[in-house]
């Protein structure tokens, strides 16, 4: 069974152009993830805390990726499928939409490993479409 995700982008500069878009993703399936990165007022921040966002081995099954968050800083970061392969600031939302996009991460995500150096607790939420038959 097939199923679809809208992606609507809204983009406007104050006195300035605007960009709009909105595109539908078919995809076989999806993960829906949420997870808690403790911050440093808990005593011990999280570091390097590992998320699946692909089952098993098999790269490049993901087609959408957006990554939020109650809390942007540069000091949450992530870094895609092996510690120490770059550090990305969740200083915003991130959205991936479209293989073109989402092969912007080489190798392709199948986990992502998120660490905290704010004193606040952030509610990660990830939303990942992907094929289910590579």
């Amino acid at each position: 069974m097939s199923e679809k995700i809208s992606v609507s982008l809204a983009v406007q500069v104050s006195g300035g152009p605007k960009i709009s878009s909105t595109q539908s993703i078919a995809i076989e399936a999806y993960d829906s993830i949420k997870v808690t990165i403790l911050g440093t007022a808990q005593g011990q921040a999280d570091s390097d805390k590992e998320v699946e966002v692909q089952p098993g081995a098999v790269s490049g099954q993901v087609s959408f990726l957006a990554i939020t968050s109650n809390r942007y800083d540069s000091n949450l970061t992530y870094e895609v499928n092996a510690i120490a392969s770059g550090v990305v600031a969740l200083d915003s939302p991130h959205i991936l939409a479209g293989q073109g996009a989402v092969g912007l991460l080489d190798p392709a995500p199948t986990r992502l490993f998120f660490s905290s150096n704010i004193a606040e607790n952030a509610e990660i939420h990830i939303l990942v479409g992907r094929d289910a038959t590579p």
